[in-house]
């Protein structure tokens, strides 16, 4: 299977963008939030899925997770989560989604003195959401946020069935909030990656530029990544559709995957 890029839009916000992406033949990663899922937009999201599906555009899920709390304290707050990924997870046969990217709400100093007990209820959690996920041919790849190392993340995959949870290596928060090496990230976790996010940012905050735009070691990121020898979904996160096309035309140039080469003429050719 071949590396695969997409570009990261909040499917509430598919309708504004739709005619200018669709001179763009890329994947989709599609953000399924509380907007989305709002029972107003139904219509909408019948005609956006069926319309995709005609293109066959390629597209995976991004989980709700504003105000989520997976492996929260109170049952309420856990609920709410509970229902937010149900709903995410059983519109993914209706888009042909079979990667879900899902935050786990890790939080390294609200949860630093109860480390075990935030994995234990996270993979109570978890573990039936991926069971469903399964049954519908779906994997989640839970994402690094606020992650100073990698270690959260490892213990909770740990618990969990690699048929129904991965890792997407969010690269931007890495730079961003990490203090182990992207070596280190990918000694733990390269064997359950399934995809990355790519967002530059000058190592202090969650910016989401354009590659390039800040410091992630880009160079040394590519080379680490290719070492790995596993096809990857690629995924861009930027704040509008230049910037995306800034993102892929970086991509072309740098990475030195093969898959990429292409994004040159598809960029050059959108502007």
């Amino acid at each position: 299977m071949p590396h695969r890029f997409f570009a990261h839009v909040p499917l509430a916000w598919l309708p504004r963008y739709e005619e200018a992406l669709a001179r763009l033949p890329v994947g989709l990663e599609l953000l399924v939030d509380h907007e989305a899922l709002d029972p107003a937009f139904r219509t909408e999201l019948e005609r956006l899925a069926a319309s995709l599906g005609a293109a066959g555009r390629p597209c995976r899920f991004h989980a709700p997770f504003r105000d989520l709390s997976p492996g929260g304290h109170d049952p309420e707050a856990v609920a709410l989560a509970r229902r937010r990924l149900e709903a995410a997870l059983e519109l993914a046969p209706r888009f042909g989604v079979a990667q879900i990217v899902a935050h786990t709400a890790w939080d390294p100093d609200g949860y630093a003195l109860e480390a075990e007990a935030w994995r234990e209820r996270s993979a109570r959690f978890w573990g039936p959401l991926g069971e469903r996920a399964a049954a519908l041919g779906c994997r989640f790849a839970l994402e690094n946020v606020f992650d100073r190392d990698p270690d959260a993340l490892a213990a909770l995959l740990d618990r969990l069935p690699e048929t129904a949870f991965g890792v997407n290596l969010d690269l931007g928060h890495w730079h961003a909030y990490s203090r182990t090496p992207l070596a280190g990230w990918l000694e733990r976790l390269g064997g359950r990656l399934l995809s990355l996010h790519l967002h530059d940012n000058a190592g202090r905050s969650d910016q989401h530029l354009p590659l390039g735009r800040g410091s992630v070691p880009w160079e040394a990121v590519f080379a680490a990544v290719r070492e790995l020898g596993r096809p990857l979904d690629w995924t861009v996160e930027n704040h509008s559709l230049e910037e995306v096309l800034a993102s892929a035309a970086f991509l072309a140039e740098h990475s030195r995957i093969p898959e990429f080469a292409h994004l040159a003429d598809l960029t050059a050719g959108s502007r």
